[in-house]
C-alpha cells in the first residue's frame, strides 16, 4: 500500500490530522506525527519514513517555515522529486521552495468535498501514487497516457510522473521523441529542477548531473546537447573569464552531440546557447531554425527561440511559440517573465494585464515577475498602482533596497507629474546608479528615456554597448570585468524606449551593433519598422 509522509509543525497538529485521516479515507497509508525532538530512535525513524516515502507532503505554514525538521524534510522530497507543497494561510515558502506552485487547503473539516483535496489527490495520482483503491480498480495501461502538467509542476517534476507519462514526459514532451536511458532520467529531472530555480548554486549542480549523465551514457547524444546547452545559458551571466571557459564547453558539447547524432535537436540549441548576445543574431537563427525543424513542439527550444528573436526586435513573433509552452503546461517563473516582456514589448496590454497578474498570483516573490510589475507601473506613472504593490512587503523579493523602492516612487511621481523640478531630481538621482553593473544600467536607460532625457540615455547606451566615455562592469562587484559582446539588446525594443527608436542616433546604433545588417540580410525586419506605434 502507497506511504505518504507529512511533514508538518508541532503547532499545525490539528490540521495535519486532519489532512492525514483525509488522505486515509482516500486509501492512502500516511506516515506521520514524527516530530519529537532529540531522541536518535526518532530521528532514524523519520529517515526511514522518508526513505520508503513515495511521496512527501509538506504543509507550510508561518510555523513551519521556521522548522528545521520540516525544511530538511522538504529538501529530501524536492531533491528527489517527491515533494508536494501545500500551503497553511498566508505564508511564503522558505528560498529554495518558492519555485514550486503550491496548493492551499482552507476547509479542513470537510476536506473529503473539497476541490483542492481533489486535486490534491489528482497530483499525487500523477505522480504515481496511488490509493489502494485506484491500486486494485481495473483500469486501462497508463504508459503513455497524458497528465496534467500543473499536477506536475506541483509535484516539483516528480521521476514517479514522468515515468507515468512513458518517460521524462516533462523534459520530453508528451509523444516520446526522445529516447532517455532509463538509468539517467533521475539525473535529468534532477538537473531540469536546479536550472529552474535561477539561482547561481543551482546552475552549478546541475552542470554537475548533466556531466555524470553523460558519463553513464557517453553515446546519448541529447545528453551531450543538455550540457552544453547549460554550459551556454550559464556563460551569458559570469564574468568574463569564467565565461569563455563555459562558452567554449558548450560548444564542445554540442559538437559531440552532433557527431553522435548529426539529427540532435539539442546539439543544435547547445551551439546556439553558446553564442555571445551581440553580433551573432544570423548564425544563432540558422542553429534555432533547425533546432525546431528537428523538434518543433520542444519546450526548450520554443522558450530559447522566443527570447532569441526579442533581442532583435521581434517579439510578436515569439508569442505564438510561449504561447504553444503555455498549452502544455504552466510556465516556468522565468518563462512567464519573458512571455510578459513579449507582450509587452508587442503592445498587447488587454493580455498583459492578464498575463501578469497571474504570474503575480503563481509566483509572488519571484523577482523578475516583481520588477516587471513594478516597472509598468512605474514607467506608465501610476502611483497609486505602484504604491500599492511597494506596500505590500511580504511579495518583495529577497534583497530588495528599501532606498531603492522610493527611488520607484520618485520616478512616478515625475512621470505623473511632469513637474521640471522633480523630473530633473528623478534624473539624477537615477544616474547615481546607472554606471555600476550592466543591470543598473539597463534599468536606468529605460527610466530616464521614460523621463524625457534621450540625451543622457545615449550617453549611458555608449558606455554600457561600447565603454565610449566610461566602462560599465558586468556585476556591481569590484574588478568585475566588461563584455560589450554579452549586453543585452532586448531593451531597445520595448515601449518604454519608443522615444529612443524615433532619434536620428537609434540607426546608427542599431547599424553599430549590426542590427541593421541582420535585419537586411535575414529579410526579417524588427517590429517598430513594420508595425504602426511600435
Amino acid at each position: 500500500m502507497t506511504k505518504i509522509f507529512l511533514s508538518y509543525d508541532r503547532e499545525d497538529l490539528d490540521p495535519a490530522r486532519k489532512l492525514a485521516a483525509a488522505l486515509e479515507e482516500s486509501g492512502h497509508r500516511v506516515w506521520w506525527d514524527r516530530h519529537i525532538k532529540g531522541s536518535t530512535q526518532f530521528t532514524d525513524e523519520i529517515e526511514r519514513a522518508l526513505a520508503a516515502a513515495e511521496a512527501i507532503i509538506v504543509l507550510w505554514s508561518k510555523h513551519s517555515i521556521a522548522s528545521a525538521w520540516v525544511r530538511d524534510e522538504a529538501a529530501a522530497g524536492r531533491d528527489s522529486g517527491r515533494l508536494v507543497p501545500l500551503r497553511l494561510g498566508d505564508c511564503r515558502p522558505p528560498l529554495g521552495f518558492r519555485q514550486y506552485q503550491t496548493l492551499q487547503l482552507t476547509n479542513f473539516n470537510r476536506l473529503a468535498s473539497d476541490p483542492v483535496f481533489g486535486e490534491l489527490n489528482e497530483t499525487l495520482i500523477s505522480m504515481g501514487v496511488e490509493s489502494a483503491e485506484e491500486h486494485h480498480r481495473d483500469r486501462p495501461a497508463r504508459h503513455g497516457e497524458p497528465i496534467n502538467r500543473r499536477h506536475v509542476l506541483i509535484a516539483g517534476g516528480s521521476a514517479a510522473a514522468l515515468a507515468t507519462a512513458g518517460g521524462a514526459y516533462w523534459l520530453y514532451g508528451s509523444e516520446g521523441r526522445s529516447e532517455v536511458p532509463k538509468e539517467v532520467e533521475p539525473l535529468m529531472l534532477q538537473a531540469k529542477q536546479l536550472m529552474n530555480q535561477n539561482t547561481r548554486d543551482g546552475q552549478y549542480m546541475a552542470l554537475g548531473l548533466y556531466q555524470r549523465v553523460v558519463q553513464i551514457a557517453p553515446d546519448w547524444a541529447d545528453g551531450w546537447g543538455w550540457l552544453g546547452y547549460t554550459y551556454g545559458v550559464i556563460s551569458h551571466f559570469r564574468e568574463r573569464a569564467e565565461s569563455v571557459s563555459l562558452r567554449a564547453r558548450a560548444e564542445a558539447a554540442g559538437h559531440r552531440a552532433l557527431q553522435l547524432d548529426p539529427r540532435s535537436a539539442f546539439g543544435e540549441l547547445a551551439l546556439a546557447a553558446a553564442l555571445p548576445f551581440i553580433g551573432y543574431y544570423t548564425q544563432r537563427d540558422q542553429r534555432l531554425t533547425r533546432a525546431l525543424s528537428l523538434r518543433p513542439d520542444e519546450d526548450e527550444i520554443l522558450i530559447m527561440t522566443g527570447t532569441a528573436l526579442q533581442m532583435v526586435g521581434r517579439s510578436t513573433e515569439s508569442i505564438p511559440l510561449y504561447e504553444a509552452v503555455r498549452r502544455e503546461r504552466p510556465f516556468t517563473a522565468g518563462e512567464y517573465y519573458n512571455f510578459i516582456v513579449s507582450l509587452w514589448n508587442s503592445g498587447r496590454l488587454a493580455e498583459l494585464d492578464e498575463a501578469i497578474n497571474d504570474a503575480a498570483s503563481l509566483y509572488p516573490n519571484q523577482g523578475n515577475i516583481w520588477y516587471a510589475r513594478v516597472g509598468l507601473a512605474m514607467y506608465a506613472g501610476e502611483v497609486d498602482s505602484l504604491a500599492a504593490i511597494l506596500a505590500d512587503k511580504r511579495s518583495w523579493p529577497s534583497g530588495v533596497p528599501e532606498e531603492q523602492t522610493k527611488s520607484f516612487l520618485n520616478v512616478a511621481h515625475a512621470i505623473e507629474s511632469k513637474n521640471p523640478s522633480q523630473v530633473r531630481d528623478a534624473i539624477d538621482e537615477q544616474l547615481k546608479f546607472g554606471r555600476l553593473s550592466a543591470q543598473q544600467a539597463e534599468l536606468v536607460i529605460r527610466t530616464v528615456t521614460a523621463l524625457g532625457s534621450l540625451d543622457e540615455a545615449f550617453n549611458l547606451i555608449d558606455d554600457y554597448y561600447f565603454g565610449r566615455r566610461s566602462v560599465i562592469p558586468d556585476g556591481p562587484v569590484k574588478g568585475s570585468g566588461f563584455s560589450p559582446d554579452q549586453r543585452q539588446t532586448r531593451i531597445l525594443f520595448q515601449p518604454v524606449t519608443k522615444p529612443l527608436r524615433a532619434d536620428r542616433r537609434f540607426e546608427r546604433l542599431v547599424k553599430e551593433l549590426k542590427l541593421d545588417e541582420y535585419w537586411k540580410l535575414s529579410g526579417k525586419p524588427p517590429d517598430y519598422r513594420k508595425i504602426p506605434g511600435l
